[in-house]
């Protein structure tokens, strides 16, 4: 080689040594860190098969039919929660918050006498302890209901999903339901019917005039808590996920109607010269930019039912967000869960010859939950600088109060207490897959005590 050429051949092989270095380096950065391209690969194609499967789980409660018992049970006539007075006795309202406790009204005239008080109080969320039996001239300033019911009538107590025992109606009464008077019976279980009445550790029931038509075929009661259920890890994880999404879309639609709101003639008209109690609705909207980012704290429990003729359990979700240690966010979901083995997808997730000779392996069961349904109204509530009490203070603003099918379909009945703030509900619901459908008025309640109420 001449001389004058060495340096040209120099910088060649230079010039190519830096490109094959380059490449290298290249090369080295595109590899997985998780493992070598064929764990990557299926790692990858199990993680779009999961999200295919949630997506179809999706798809199909969206697409589960509505529950056929809410026509019986609607014509079975109205359905009223009642609860455990004492051993042998329930006592139930049929006309509440019909006026104050305070008013002077003949329907209240008279001289009302005290109920014997049970020596064991039970009960406590209905708030049926006091009761007084009104004067018989009283009785024809009474709804009709009241009037058309006598001592001596027998009605139906739904006591669980799978037991229903007559009930004797005792007399009328009148019970204090915090600021307001109601009006109802207590009524006497059967001696004959008194075991299984005491057999039950509910404490909150429902009576109906009637029976319930049972369904053409009854189907095979799954209805039940299921207590040893224990939610794992995994499934932990997607839950917490699909709460923090949903959380994040209903705080953008609750600012929404907060602004669109804000500017209306009512929005300012319960604010004293001091201002609201609650934040205005700038702190409001910062607190919420700062849980849409994640900064809120979740906490939140879950109760396993089966509620539904498929057996599969249904997660009931009481889920609490805080910022600075303060409840900002409240909400309850449903959630079903399913179980199935996920297909290994090592010989779909490439077509080359080495993946096409590797082992194949089926994967053990999982399970899976996928978001059915929520309610976010106590959210709303702390935003429109209501009284809310200590609302949001524990995971208690909703509970389940006890499960029943009056009518053998399959789908449960639930009887549920609601934290409303200034006041309590327990109401009766039809679960549906998608969402709860309330059947009958609720009982309602003040939550502040007697001495607070005003008299008018």
């Amino acid at each position: 080689m001449r001389r004058k050429n060495r340096k040209w051949v120099a910088t060649g092989v230079a010039l190519y040594l830096f490109v094959m270095w380059s490449a290298y380096r290249w090369g080295v950065a595109q590899r997985p860190t998780d493992g070598n391209i064929f764990e990557h690969i299926e790692r990858e194609a199990k993680r779009k098969n999961a999200e295919d499967r949630a997506k179809a789980l999706a798809k199909e409660a969206a697409a589960q039919p509505k529950p056929t018992g809410e026509s019986r049970l609607a014509a079975a006539g109205p359905a009223f929660v009642a609860a455990r007075y004492d051993a042998t006795h329930v006592v139930f309202m049929v006309s509440v918050e019909t006026e104050s406790r305070f008013a002077s009204s003949p329907q209240f005239g008279g001289t009302p006498i005290r109920v014997p008080t049970s020596a064991k109080p039970s009960a406590p969320l209905a708030g049926l302890q006091e009761l007084w039996e009104p004067d018989s001239h009283a009785l024809h300033f009474f709804p009709e209901i009241v009037q058309n019911t006598h001592p001596g009538e027998q009605w139906m107590l739904s006591v669980s999903s799978d037991t229903t025992i007559p009930v004797v109606i005792d007399r009328a009464v009148i019970a204090p339901t915090g600021c307001s008077l109601a009006l109802g019976f207590l009524a006497t279980v059967r001696p004959d019917q008194q075991a299984a009445f005491a057999a039950s550790s509910q404490e909150y029931f429902v009576v109906r005039r009637m029976p319930v038509e049972s369904a053409d075929t009854p189907a095979q009661s799954h209805i039940a808590d299921i207590s040893q259920w224990k939610a794992p890890p995994v499934l932990r994880k997607q839950i917490e996920q699909q709460l923090n999404q949903r959380m994040q879309q209903e705080v953008a639609k609750i600012d929404a109607r907060l602004v669109a709101n804000a500017a209306s003639p009512g929005a300012s008209a319960g604010e004293s010269s001091i201002g609201p109690a609650r934040p205005r609705l700038k702190e409001w909207i910062h607190a919420d930019h700062a849980l849409i980012r994640g900064e809120g704290a979740l906490d939140y429990d879950i109760r396993a039912l089966r509620l539904t003729p498929d057996g599969n359990p249904r997660l009931f979700v009481r889920a609490r967000w805080k910022l600075v240690d303060s409840p900002v966010f409240l909400m309850t979901a449903w959630f079903k869960t399913t179980s199935f083995r996920e297909e290994s997808a090592k010989a779909e997730a490439s077509n080359t010859e080495s993946l096409k000779l590797a082992a194949f392996q089926p994967e053990p069961a999982r399970t899976q939950a996928v978001l059915l349904s929520s309610d976010s109204s106590w959210s709303t509530a702390l935003r429109e600088a209501e009284p809310t009490g200590d609302l949001g203070d524990r995971l208690d603003f909703q509970s389940i109060l006890n499960e029943f099918d009056a009518d053998h379909d399959g789908w449960a009945e639930l009887l549920i207490h609601s934290d409303e703030g200034s006041s309590t509900a327990i109401t009766l619901y039809l679960y549906t897959d998608l969402g709860l459908v309330p059947m009958k008025t609720p009982l309602r309640r003040d939550s502040q005590p007697p001495a607070s109420c005003v008299d008018p």
